[in-house]
């Protein structure tokens, strides 16, 4: 022991001494930074720079330093703070913190923060007593509360130390979710007492809000607390439903379906039952049943009670009241609806029934009670005949159907047989084949009193126009209206007096619309049938027809007239031989065939040619023969003489020439542009749009109207072409050479045909639009 104490003594005295001892030589910290450079360029040393530059520290020395300030903070350091505390730049840090990690398995970097298992442990800890205070703990919260990955902290750390440091276990619906098994028996126990508890359907959602457990919890263990009700469904507005309150709902239904055979929608509904018809399809799985609008009627009573009395009805030919065999209860709308699907579902035929507020009637019943109607209908269509009513709805309604045909196709035979085969060729090479398209359509415009002038529309009309458009339109409406020979009131008073005895005079009315339409048929067919066979009944009122249809058609000639002769020439003339080929035959053939009815002659045609109606002319009486044949030879003369010798025949018919009264010359030229406006906005032929569009711009531009066929369009866009400007000439020259172009393909399918077609209906709406809108400060003038 002395030895050792003495060489202890010694070294001190050495150190001593050495410490005493001054350096011969001292290095400058100039000398001492260029060693160290040397040295690191050498690679014989390693170390690392602080943030300042002025200290330099190995790497081992660092990390030693960075793990003591991961114990110094508990087991969890950030390498931020580390790398501000230590002065080193984080990459360093970083680097070092990385090697550190995977050298220790204990060590975890984590989001630039290095953990050790003390500090997870710690962690495991903290969770363990947050689910024993709360009985359940999510990742979710755990994430925000620590900081943490949530994948780290759910495998790592709560997965990994479930069952020792954490006491619970996992959701399995939810591996995010761990929950203490207090936890879980308190909730049912919590749930077992509610649904107890509750005696009516009760949103889940006002029961979770009670008891205070989650959604998922309640359905997961409401199977295994076995409750004596059940859950609708497992969405949000799901009920609970006791099944003692469904037993109560169930006995109703069945005690009242029981007893009455139906049920009541609203009645189910009052029940807390939602859609009445699932529950009663899933209440009775083997009745059939009748499903209306309100009700549902079994099939038993449908089959026992209305099936069975609706036979009886049919074979006994008398009525039902449905009402007294239905439930009392039933509206008038649910008996109906009743009828309706039995009548569907083809239980009876539909025919031999007519269903009237609950009374059903056969059809042999109705037949029977307006039997008495058909002898009233046979005597009022005597009396029509008797008093010349019917007569005068004849002539009405053929003036009517006159005036409607305002734009018809004729063909002038005689007109073609006195052109020479140079003109046939001409006009063939214009027209094409039977003169189709508008340049072969004879078309007539006239205008009568009788004409239908609507849509009274235009802005630049007058109040007058607007006036006068208006009352040719009434005019029109009454001319066409359908004659009533039987009236309601008729069928009503012959049948109330039977119904009053069954107690059902209130369906009288009823009764006499559904046998109105076809006892006025019935009345009519008779007294068209005494008309026929009685024709010299109505000869006055033929006459008066016939003289107005002639002074009608004479004032459109005179109309037309001042059209033409706007035009020079040789256009003139053929409008001229046009219009009396047109107009000026149905004159002729009206004075003739009215002759012949006075001759009690027979004629098989209406539509006489010049021929035919000279041959039928030698056959009247001397009185008449002359006059007819000097007008027959005037329709190839001038207007003038034509209307000279139809005086003539009119005179000798005791008819009246009505005197000219031009304050209706406006009228009827409103009322024939506003016709071909009409027919414009209707047609979708192009050769007859163009036709339509030429007349009417004639009428705006000169005030008159104009009878041309087809073939005058050319004449007609030459006369209007110095009052539109250039782009209107450009689209209606183009519109027609298209047209042309049409009529003359052989081949409608080609590509070129299919061209034109698309260019023409690309112009059609501004060709339209300019007849329509056209409008000229001078027009008022010439009007």
């Amino acid at each position: 022991m002395s030895s050792d104490w003495d060489e202890i003594k010694r070294l001190a005295a050495d150190f001593q001494k050495a410490q005493l001892t001054s350096t011969l030589q001292k290095l400058s910290e100039r000398n001492c930074i260029e060693i160290v450079t040397l040295l690191l360029e050498k690679q014989l040393l390693d170390v690392v720079f602080t943030n300042d530059g002025k200290e330099y520290i190995t790497p081992e020395h660092l990390e030693r330093e960075i793990q003591d300030e991961l114990y110094a903070n508990g087991g969890r350091a950030n390498l931020v703070e580390v790398s501000k505390t230590l002065n080193v730049d984080l990459s360093r840090i970083e680097k070092l913190a990385e090697r550190i990690a995977a050298d220790d398995p204990q060590i975890h970097l984590m989001l630039g923060q290095l953990i050790d298992e003390e500090y997870i442990t710690h962690i495991a800890q903290e969770i363990n007593e947050k689910l024993s205070q709360r009985g359940e703990i999510s990742i979710s919260d755990l994430t925000s509360q620590f900081d943490l990955p949530s994948d780290f902290l759910q495998h790592q750390v709560v997965e990994k130390h479930l069952g020792k440091l954490i006491k619970g276990r996992q959701d399995a619906s939810n591996p995010r979710v761990f929950f203490t098994q207090a936890y879980i028996q308190r909730c049912k126990a919590k749930i077992r007492g509610a649904l107890a508890a509750i005696t009516k359907p009760t949103n889940v959602s006002v029961i979770l809000q009670q008891i205070s457990v989650q959604e998922k919890i309640f359905h997961s263990l409401l199977d295994e607390i076995n409750p004596a009700g059940h859950v609708t469904s497992k969405q949000a507005n799901a009920q609970y439903v006791p099944h003692i309150y469904a037993k109560t709902q169930a006995d109703w239904v069945n005690s009242f379906y029981k007893q009455n055979s139906f049920l009541e929608y609203d009645a189910i509904n009052k029940l807390g039952i939602s859609d009445a018809k699932s529950y009663i399809r899933k209440q009775f799985p083997n009745e059939e049943f009748l499903f209306l609008k309100r009700v549902a009627l079994g099939a038993r009573l449908i089959e026992l009670t209305v099936v069975a009395s609706l036979n009886e009805c049919s074979a006994t030919k008398q009525y039902l009241d449905l009402s007294t065999i239905l439930p009392s209860n039933l509206s008038e709308e649910d008996i109906e609806e009743a009828f309706n699907a039995v009548m569907a579902q083809k239980h009876c035929n539909p025919s031999q029934f007519v269903y009237l507020e609950s009374i059903v009637f056969s059809q042999a019943y109705l037949t029977q009670l307006v039997q008495p109607c058909q002898e009233m209908a046979q005597s009022l269509a005597k009396t029509a005949i008797d008093n010349g009513v019917y007569q005068q709805y004849i002539v009405e309604k053929t003036l009517a159907q006159k005036a409607g045909n305002t734009l018809g196709t004729t063909h002038d035979a005689d007109e073609d047989s006195k052109l020479d085969k140079r003109d046939e060729r001409r006009k063939k090479a214009t027209s094409g084949k039977a003169g189709g398209g508008s340049q072969g359509r004879e078309t007539k415009t006239k205008s009568t009193k009788k004409h239908q002038r609507g849509r009274a529309a235009h802005n630049h009309d007058s109040d007058d126009e607007e006036d006068a458009v208006q009352q040719s339109a009434n005019s029109s409406r009454k001319s066409v209206k359908s004659l009533e020979l039987v009236k309601i009131s008729d069928i009503t008073n012959l049948i109330k007096g039977t119904l009053e005895e069954e107690g059902l005079e209130h369906l009288a009315k009823p009764v006499a619309s559904l046998y109105l339409n076809q006892l006025n048929q019935m009345a009519l067919a008779k007294a068209q049938e005494l008309y026929e066979a009685a024709p010299q009944t109505n000869r006055r009122q033929t006459h008066a027809a016939i003289q107005e249809r002639v002074n009608t058609l004479l004032v459109d000639i005179r109309l037309y007239e001042k059209g033409l002769k706007l035009f020079n020439g040789d256009t003139q003339t053929q409008l001229v031989k046009y219009l009396l080929k047109s107009l000026g035959n149905d004159i002729c053939n009206e004075l003739t065939l009215y002759v012949a009815a006075e001759c009690s002659l027979m004629v098989k045609s209406t539509n006489l040619n010049v021929d035919q109606r000279v041959k039928l002319v030698q056959e009247c009486d001397a009185q008449y023969r002359n006059a007819l044949l000097e007008q027959n030879k005037a329709l190839n003369k001038s207007i003038e003489e034509f209307e000279v010798a139809t005086e003539a025949v009119l005179k000798a018919c005791s008819m009246i020439i009505k005197k000219v009264d031009k304050k209706k010359d406006r009228q009827l030229i409103v009322g024939h542009k506003e016709k071909l406006l009409q027919q414009l906005l209707e047609c979708q032929e192009p050769a007859l749009l163009l036709h339509l569009a030429a007349l009417i711009l004639f009428t705006t531009i000169t005030g008159c109207i104009l009878h041309a066929s087809g073939k005058f369009v050319s004449s007609i866009l030459q006369h209007i072409r110095s009052t539109l400007n250039e782009p209107q000439n450009a689209l209606l020259l183009r519109y027609h050479d298209l047209v042309l172009q049409v009529l003359q393909q052989t081949s409608p399918d080609s590509a070129e045909s299919k061209s034109v077609n698309e260019q023409l209906q690309a112009l059609q709406g501004e060709v339209m639009d300019l007849a329509q809108n056209y409008s000229r400060a001078s027009v008022s003038k010439a009007d």
